[in-house]
């Protein structure tokens, strides 16, 4: 739903665009991925935050215009703010490999935010419901197949969870 817009900003923004209005977005599913990774590596405090590089070891993903797997090839490379230490920077490469063969290069940036108390039982591996912190991701692709070349020219992004085990799970929607 859009804003709530002053009669005279909105009349002057309809004359400035022709009298039309930008779209409203709709969405597309693309697929659910679940990820499989490997401990972190630390590299510790740095200018930019706190790093880890958490290395993807697997995993599969399916749509209904795609699916396959995960390749255990990509890491995560996971900054925590040094202004709030609740804030993570999310910044992913990943491989996928379609069941048909395709090679996918998917490259994510993203935020991983909650409460101090979501943060402690997130520490502690304590279940915490989704809708208590936000975890979200831009996601861009690059592939040289034909058949999901479509891909390259979309933009997308992901509603991310943590997993039980370590790992994420995130639903891929386009905007369409």
């Amino acid at each position: 739903m859009k804003a709530e817009l002053t009669r005279e900003f909105e009349e002057f923004s309809l004359q400035e665009g022709h009298g039309f209005a930008p779209p409203a977005p709709n969405l597309e599913f693309l697929y659910r991925i679940v990820v499989d990774v490997a401990p972190p590596i630390v590299v510790g405090a740095l200018d930019g935050g706190f790093l880890k590089i958490i290395s993807i070891t697997g995993g599969r993903f399916e749509g209904p215009r795609i699916k396959g797997e995960v390749l255990p090839e990509g890491a995560d490379w996971n900054t925590t703010s040094h202004l709030a230490q609740t804030t993570k920077h999310i910044d992913t490469r990943y491989i996928l490999k379609t069941d048909d063969g395709a090679i996918i290069s998917l490259s994510t940036r993203g935020y991983a935010t909650q409460s101090e108390e979501v943060l402690k039982k997130r520490t502690a591996k304590e279940p915490v419901a989704p809708e208590e912190y936000y975890f979200k991701q831009h996601l861009f692709f690059e592939t040289a197949s034909e058949k999901y070349s479509w891909l390259n020219n979309v933009v997308a992004f992901g509603c991310v969870i943590s997993r039980k085990t370590p790992g994420v799970i995130y639903d891929a929607w386009m905007v369409k």
